[in-house]
């Protein structure tokens, strides 16, 4: 159903715009990316089954980059541009309890990111902009253990299981999945054809599953949102004016 919905609108938002001059451009950028993953002490931990630690959600800085073709009307100051690109996104999660165990656990997954964004410039340059995206995980597996584990081993004599053995649980016991996201932008484009800009993602639907396992861990939502700056650098299509 949203598939059908967003085709209509870029359909009839087109047919809108069919008349009059445009300006077609295509490009790339390149940027930075933070961005986190909500609910995961939820689905580590049920709650109330024990006490005394502290599990710690955190962003995670990565880099995005991808290549797109804009189609502006300057007449109504408004455009369309469609996209595709990757980003490095996830979160780590810090673990700490009353008995010394440390532990951290890395989410870091890789996306290829399509989507499209409305534009309106309420000045010459400036432009606010939104739109759909849809986010393919092609790195579903990608999660890593660390902890201080084998050092109180050591000290104590109390035994913990290897981080390796441990990681393999989480990886068969998590996946991440594809998400679809909201995208809002604001930027400017100079007339040297560099823009620069940032985006906030808001992560409409789950991006992890829970797998079936004996270790109590459990499924919820788990959302990711980010933030993004980001430059890129424009061409025009002069030679494709039927475009």
């Amino acid at each position: 159903m949203k598939k059908i919905i967003l085709l209509l609108l870029l359909v009839s938002t087109k047919s809108i715009l069919a008349q009059g001059d445009r300006e077609i451009t295509y490009g790339l950028f390149g940027g930075g990316i933070y961005s986190k993953m909500s609910n995961i002490p939820d689905a580590l931990i049920v709650k109330g089954l024990y006490d005394n630690f502290t599990l710690k959600e955190e962003g995670k800085f990565g880099g995005t980059g991808g290549v797109f073709i804009n189609w502006k009307y300057p007449y109504a100051k408004v455009a369309i541009q469609t996209e595709i690109s990757y980003s490095g996104q996830g979160t780590d999660v810090n673990y700490e309890d009353a008995k010394g165990l440390k532990y951290k656990i890395t989410f870091g997954y890789s996306y290829i990111n399509v989507g499209a964004q409305f534009k309106y410039y309420p000045v010459e340059g400036l432009y606010v902009g939104f739109g759909p995206h849809i986010s393919f995980n092609i790195a579903a597996d990608n999660i890593k253990y660390t902890s201080n584990a084998q050092q109180i081993f050591g000290d104590s004599g109390v035994y913990f299981e290897p981080d390796a053995n441990v990681q393999k649980v989480l990886k068969e016991s998590f996946t991440g999945k594809n998400y679809f996201s909201g995208i809002f932008s604001i930027g400017y484009e100079f007339e040297s054809k560099l823009t620069i800009g940032a985006r906030y993602s808001l992560g409409l639907t789950d991006a992890l599953t829970t797998e079936e396992n004996g270790h109590r861990y459990s499924e919820n939502k788990n959302k990711i949102n980010s933030i993004s700056l980001i430059i890129g650098y424009s061409f025009d299509f002069d030679d494709l004016a039927n475009f």
